[in-house]
């Protein structure tokens, strides 16, 4: 009902209720007629800002630029209880100013890109399809979008849906689902729902494809080399997917050139043939577009301005023009497009087609906050109970029937949690890595349980003789591509993220007894 309700008021323009910020019953186009075009501008602009607190800088922001939405970085958190406080006071500023609340964004991806920081923490993107549990990825999303819409955020810079290249680390790493297709299509749309069920807005990203590019975006343009049939096939088959299951979503758009797509060269975030023939016409898509922020090295084309680059966006097709940084900048970018409004560079039609995706958006993702106590509404969130549900998981799909119940057994970590919480449940042998002082100690070991975390144990695991690797078990939780010649050990269990509890898990799971396979025979009913 939800969906169809969203579907509708997209499509057909019908009037929805605006009690919940306006005390009226306007229709979105009344809401954007009675707007003066700086309010209507700044409606199209996401900012980010300095400090912790409703500081003067935010306040600037709030009541001159009149920003549509503002997304939130690390630097902005220093606990649970100061951002709610924080963005619920965005909120009512912006609701005095403008009559319309704020999208409040932030990047919850999950392992090494999370803001909101919780023990345990979201698992990476690679990690959650590692379960190979559409299920419960879905409810890895439906807890994330709890805790960040209680916390007063209406919008997830999340999931990413590039596809990675299983060859090499891309600049993705485990940000990414899988190299294959099919996993992240299922995987991103899963993740999604959860958030939409918890009243958060995903927001696919990096279109057109960010995998298999090895430069950063943020450093320089990348250039992907592929054919707009490659890109059709491929790297846009997650939003095809999410589009398929009728799934509202935003878009982020990225800095990457497709010169073989559009002879142009220009990123994606100023090519109207990727965003308006290939996304908008081709796609079908008609939700939210935004860029990624335009002050990142990648988008700085041709030494356009600030105010360029936001008009160039905007024409492009993009909805919502993302400045991250400087206060000045972000005054410049919005009065630059403003002036291009007044002399007809940037029509109203096309203003207005954007105002109208965003604050049907609003109308659906904003809520008012709760009377209960932080506390309270945090106490109800399963979220240990469910990151916990998926390490289990994945050590069960990785190592289904692996045992090594009663054996002599050396544990090496970098990690003294998860040495400690192995202990717990089974007898063995602690090495701290820190003191490493070679394999002779483990020759008369069954198993050695190996915690790969990172480079540094990764030096440790290179020196490992091969009679010492052929009865190891690597539990990885760093990326894939750090255990080389995986056929000489016994087996790797491939985590690609960190939990407090992963000695503990991995102790359970290596040390309960497993039942063999029993295979039918001709004697039993039904064959």
């Amino acid at each position: 009902m939800r969906i169809l309700i969203i579907i509708s008021t997209l499509l057909f323009g019908i009037i929805v209720s605006a009690n919940d910020f306006t005390n009226s019953t306007m229709s979105v186009d009344e809401i954007i007629n009675d707007m003066p075009l700086e309010k209507k501008v700044g409606q199209l602009f996401i900012f980010g800002f300095t400090g912790s607190s409703i500081n003067q800088s935010l306040k600037n922001r709030l009541n001159k630029l009149y920003p549509g939405s503002v997304i939130v970085f690390g630097r902005n958190i220093k606990s649970l209880s100061q951002i709610k406080k924080l963005n619920d006071t965005a909120q009512r500023i912006s609701l005095k100013n403008t009559g319309v609340p704020l999208l409040i964004a932030v990047d919850q991806e999950g392992g090494k890109v999370i803001r909101i920081k919780t023990s345990p923490s979201l698992p990476s993107a690679r990690t959650l399809a590692l379960t190979d549990d559409e299920g419960l990825v879905q409810d890895a999303g439906y807890v994330t979008g709890q805790l960040l819409s209680t916390l007063g955020f209406n919008m997830n810079l999340a999931p990413v849906v590039d596809i990675s290249n299983a060859s090499y680390t891309d600049f993705l790493g485990n940000r990414s689902f899988s190299h294959q297709k099919e996993i992240v299509n299922k995987m991103s749309s899963a993740f999604s729902k959860g958030l939409i069920d918890a009243g958060v807005l995903p927001t696919a990203k990096h279109f057109p494809g960010h995998g298999g590019v090895q430069t950063d975006s943020h450093l320089a343009t990348p250039y992907k080399q592929i054919t707009l049939t490659e890109l059709l096939f491929n790297d846009l088959a997650p939003y095809k997917e999410m589009q398929r299951h009728r799934i509202p979503f935003a878009i982020m758009a990225s800095h990457i050139a497709y010169p073989l797509i559009d002879e142009s060269k220009m990123p994606a975030t100023y090519s109207s043939l990727l965003l308006q023939n290939v996304l908008r016409t081709g796609l079908g898509f008609n939700g939210i577009i935004l860029t990624d922020d335009i002050q990142m090295s990648g988008a700085k084309i041709n030494k356009m301005s600030v105010g360029e680059r936001a008009i160039q966006a905007v024409i492009a097709g993009n909805d919502v023009i993302m400045v991250g940084w400087n206060y000045r900048v972000q005054r410049t970018a919005v009065r630059a497009v403003i002036k291009a409004v007044k002399k007809g560079r940037i029509s109203e039609d096309r203003l207005n087609a954007s105002l109208r995706r965003i604050l049907n958006h609003k109308l659906q993702f904003y809520k008012k906050p709760k009377k209960e106590t932080l506390k309270q509404q945090l106490a109800k969130i399963p979220l240990k109970k469910t990151y916990g549900k998926i390490f289990k998981q994945v050590l069960k799909s990785q190592a289904p029937e692996l045992s090594i119940a009663g054996q002599r057994v050396d544990v090496y970590s970098y990690s003294w949690r998860f040495l400690s919480t192995y202990k717990k449940t089974a007898d063995s042998r602690l090495n701290h890595l820190k003191n490493f002082k070679g394999w002779k100690r483990s020759k008369k070991a069954d198993t050695v349980v190996f915690h790969l975390s990172g480079p540094s144990s990764q030096k440790a695991l290179r020196k490992a003789p091969s009679d010492i690797k052929s009865k190891m078990v690597v539990v990885n939780s760093s990326s894939h591509l750090r255990v080389q010649d995986t056929g000489s050990y016994k087996k790797v269990i491939n985590i690609h993220s960190y939990h407090p509890n992963l000695g503990l898990f991995t102790a359970q799971h290596l040390n309960a007894e497993k039942k063999p396979l029993r295979i039918p025979t001709a004697t039993d009913k039904g064959i």
